[in-house]
């Protein structure tokens, strides 16, 4: 339904750490960007706080249910096309004792985050609160959910996957906290002082960006770090510094690729703040990345082998930066394909070129089983990549693996000159806003033609593979060269949403490798002897390779790069006759 949208953002905000609470001072100015007079303001307010409209217009209470927090208001005077309505608000947030529940607090004597969502009123229908559980859905008459638009529905097209409430928006905000603390959002230090025992910072952004900002204070302590003269600031507790290098020096290479392969920076500092690790995630606001203590500052990453998940977040928060904050997709089916599955992307690419090919391979493994476990929990429908509606499982673990094995069969450059037009062409969009439809498109000019079944199967469709080795042999020849003759299994099924399966035709090129290792060697030691990419015949081939050093093991899709439901039995030791 046609609403006003908010087109800026100022707000005084106090935290009181000690006392737990947060007083809110906030300023909209919402405009009419239709061609209609609108008439309706549908409010959403969080039930659990105290908010106070200052200068509402004259309106007709239509609806007001308090205990979910939402009111539909009539106005006596609609807002005219173009339009704009200054809105004043206050909001209260106080915590008397705890919750039943032992939920962890927004507001900590030490280390508060919080964001729009959670405090702040909103304007238009939340979605997010319908019952999506089909047995409840059933008892009262309500039909089946429906998570989000389908992706060929251009009504939805007029809003981001942010919501309806606000497209890009102008933001300024004052932050005030207790003396011993530093209290940061979203925008640039335009000045700070002191009074009467508390301290206060004034934020504002330089440029129009998306609706979704957060407050954070804390006892921090600073480490410094620059990428080309873009300073580099982490706000860390001063018992957690183990990791803080690592991040710098992520976000640099992060900085060097994104840049060179696809657009320039927008911001002219990037900001990692620490905050309690009460929730484990990270999450990347305009030119300011909240990061919980437990996933990256106090990782323990000492043994050389295991994987560089701060490094990696790292990555993957800066990523959003282009992916959420350049390029914003459409409130249609697909949307976190073009925020999640690239940024995925981008950091595996950073990732990559920092620790080598031969460490993805844990990587991917671990991205797989998320996805096949998280299949398993599905409670509507799986969908294919392009049409995902927010299941995690599809668009963080099966987009890492679709698009590492896009940019394996069409290559780096093609690929990611296909994101560097889409951003340069879709970046900083007004409505209507992009989809996954639009993003095939430049990936399709981009790839060859024998490539454009496997980018349906890939995006459009739910594919896996049973590939496996079930028979290593090698025989020493006379001239000091071994014989290795592998029998495998191939085949390829397609399953539906709900789980059915049928079989396809194994059409494609297959990875087969042999290695060899050192005795007493890892897997970390092993050295690539042979690598190549075949069409096999039938469902159960017979290969004989010749290979100059004596192998160790073989592998069929050795780097699990395709969706292999068993990803154990890709390789096999050679046995010796």
């Amino acid at each position: 339904m046609p609403q006003p949208k908010i087109t800026d953002i100022q707000a005084d905000v106090d935290i009181y750490p000690e006392q737990r609470k947060v007083l809110i001072k906030g300023h909209y100015v919402l405009q009419n960007k239709t061609q209609q007079p609108l008439d309706t303001l549908r409010i959403q307010l969080n039930p659990d706080l105290e908010t106070h409209w200052l200068n509402l217009p004259a309106h007709k209470v239509e609806l007001d249910d308090k205990e979910l927090g939402f009111s539909i208001l009539k106005l006596a005077q609609p807002l005219a096309p173009g339009a704009t309505l200054p809105l004043d608000f206050t909001v209260a947030v106080t915590h008397e004792g705890f919750s039943n529940d032992g939920a962890p607090d927004q507001v900590n004597l030490n280390g508060s985050f919080f964001n729009n969502q959670a405090f702040f009123p909103h304007f238009g229908y939340a979605k997010s609160f319908e019952l999506t559980d089909r047995n409840e859905r059933r008892k009262r008459g309500l039909g089946e959910p429906q998570r989000m638009a389908k992706l060929e529905d251009k009504s939805a097209y007029g809003n981001t996957v942010f919501g309806e409430e606000a497209d890009w928006i102008n933001f300024d905000t004052t932050v005030s906290t207790s003396s011993d603390q530093i209290a940061v959002a979203p925008g640039y230090l335009q000045k700070s002082w002191e009074k009467d025992g508390r301290r206060y910072f004034h934020y504002k952004m330089d440029q129009p960006m998306m609706p979704f900002f957060a407050y954070l204070s804390a006892r921090w302590e600073l480490k410094k770090g620059d990428w080309h003269g873009v300073p580099i600031e982490i706000y860390y507790d001063k018992k957690h510094g183990y990791n803080t290098e690592r991040m710098i020096t992520s976000v640099q290479k992060s900085l060097d690729y994104y840049t060179t392969q696809f657009t320039p920076y927008q911001h002219k500092q990037v900001r990692i703040l620490e905050f309690p690790g009460y929730q484990s995630f990270a999450q990347s606001f305009a030119n300011t990345i909240p990061y919980s203590e437990g996933i990256g500052f106090i990782a323990d990453l000492r043994k050389k082998d295991d994987i560089d998940y701060v490094f990696y977040v790292t990555a993957h928060e800066m990523a959003h930066q282009w992916w959420g904050h350049q390029v914003i997709g459409a409130n249609v089916q697909g949307a976190t394909m073009l925020m999640e599955s690239l940024a995925q992307y981008s950091a595996l690419m950073v990732m990559e070129k920092e620790y080598g090919r031969e460490k993805m391979r844990r990587f991917l493994r671990y991205e797989l089983d998320r996805y096949l476990s998280g299949r398993g929990g599905e409670a509507i429908e799986e969908l294919p990549l392009a049409r995902v509606e927010g299941q995690q499982y599809i668009h963080y673990n099966k987009g890492s693996l679709v698009f590492y094995r896009l940019r394996d069969e069409i290559g780096e450059e093609a690929l990611n000159r296909a994101l560097k037009r889409y951003l340069q062409d879709k970046g900083f969009q007004q409505a209507p806003f992009t989809t996954t439809l639009e993003l095939l498109g430049y990936i399709r000019a981009e790839a060859p033609q024998d490539k454009q079944a496997l980018i349906t199967d890939l995006f459009e469709k739910i594919v896996f593979y049973d590939n496996r080795v079930t028979e290593a042999k090698a025989v020493k020849r006379a001239d000091g060269q071994w014989d290795v003759t592998m029998k495998l299994h191939l085949a390829k099924l397609e399953s539906d949403g709900k789980g059915k399966e049928s079989p396809r035709v194994y059409d494609e090129p297959v990875e087969i490798a042999i290695f060899s290792r050192p005795p007493g060697g890892k897997e970390k030691d092993e050295k690539v002897l042979f690598t190549d990419k075949r069409i096999l015949p039938g469902s159960d081939p017979v290969v004989t390779i010749t290979v100059k050093e004596k192998p160790f093991d073989v592998g069929v899709d050795p780097y699990n790069k395709l969706i292999d439901r068993v990803s154990s039995d890709n390789r096999k030791e050679v046995s010796f006759n």
